[in-house]
């Protein structure tokens, strides 16, 4: 028998965009049980800089005093983001829960403990002081959490949110976790499996100086990286078929960064989201962690990022 997959936790601050990242999960995931979390601070931590549980007697009182206010304003932010989530059509309960030492912490600890399958994090803006201070949550759960992260921009809001998604794919094992935990999280809907291959010819400008011979050289490699790309597309057709999806290939040379290459495509096809595994193997694959994190850093679409089966353990 297989095991049900636990609850989704979504992040709520209490902000607009939280909120948006809770009303495109709803339309992105499929329904089921969700815990809303919301971290709070307290005026003792930031007053005493420590635990008011480890504090002596009379100290301990004033401290939780001063708490009490915060506490219920957390227990009333939790409780408008459970109804919000509701009304997305989870199953919602409200989870307020105090700070430890970290915001991004605290989440990936709560998810820990209620065995989520997945966290949904709202990320503000596009570049700036903002985006570094404000998506630095976000970011953070990307790099260390041990269960997929859904990463809503502010900007998702304004995009459909009924086309395909995109699955990026290298090959790699992780690449096929991604696609398979993916199908277990999303609603059913079309997919476009994205293969990248680099060209010799366009990374050699210099070519152009040189014989024909080198030329056709390059010419010759990029035509054989061109049907390696379209015999890996199929191979992750294959795969995204295998985990549920009504697949389709799309083999691409990617000009440029490849992250801005998986954005563009994303944008092409007006995909609903976008889903990529943490980390890769070699050549395009090596630098998997980090196109993700361009991919997250720069999206105006969701992003679905599996960490890879060693990160759960």
């Amino acid at each position: 028998m297989s095991k049900e997959p636990g609850p989704v936790l979504l992040a709520y601050d209490g902000s607009e965009s939280s909120a948006a990242a809770i009303a495109v999960a709803g339309q992105l995931l499929n329904d089921g049980p969700a815990v809303v979390c919301h971290v709070w601070t307290g005026l003792s931590r930031a007053i005493l800089h420590s635990d008011p549980a480890g504090l002596p007697g009379t100290l301990r009182d004033a401290a939780e005093e001063l708490d009490r206010a915060d506490l219920e304003a957390a227990q009333q932010a939790a409780a408008d983001g459970a109804r919000l989530a509701t009304a997305a059509g989870f199953d919602a309960e409200a989870l307020p829960v105090r700070e430890s030492r970290k915001t991004w912490r605290t989440l990936v600890e709560a998810a820990e403990g209620c065995q989520a399958s997945l966290i949904v994090a709202g990320a503000h803006g596009m570049s700036g002081v903002g985006r570094a201070l404000l998506g630095s949550v976000s970011t953070a759960l990307v790099h260390h959490s041990r269960v997929p992260v859904l990463v809503v921009p502010a900007t998702a809001r304004h995009e459909r949110t009924d086309g395909p998604l995109l699955l990026c794919y290298d090959g790699s094992e992780p690449a096929k976790r991604a696609m398979t935990q993916a199908s277990k999280l999303l609603r059913p809907r079309p997919a476009l499996v994205l293969h990248l291959w680099e060209s010799w010819a366009a990374e050699a400008p210099a070519l152009a100086g040189v014989s024909r011979s080198v030329q056709g050289m390059a010419t010759e490699l990029d035509e054989i990286a061109d049907a390696q790309s379209r015999d890996a597309t199929a191979d992750g057709v294959a795969s995204a078929e295998l985990a549920g999806f009504d697949a389709t290939g799309l083999s691409v040379r990617a000009a440029g960064s490849t992250w801005s290459a998986v954005l563009d495509a994303a944008g092409e096809h007006a995909c609903a989201a976008i889903v990529v595994g943490s980390r890769g193997l070699s050549g395009i694959s090596a630098a998997l962690r980090s196109v993700s994190n361009g991919v997250v850093h720069h999206s105006r679409r969701p992003v679905v990022v599996v960490p890879t089966e060693e990160a759960e353990r």
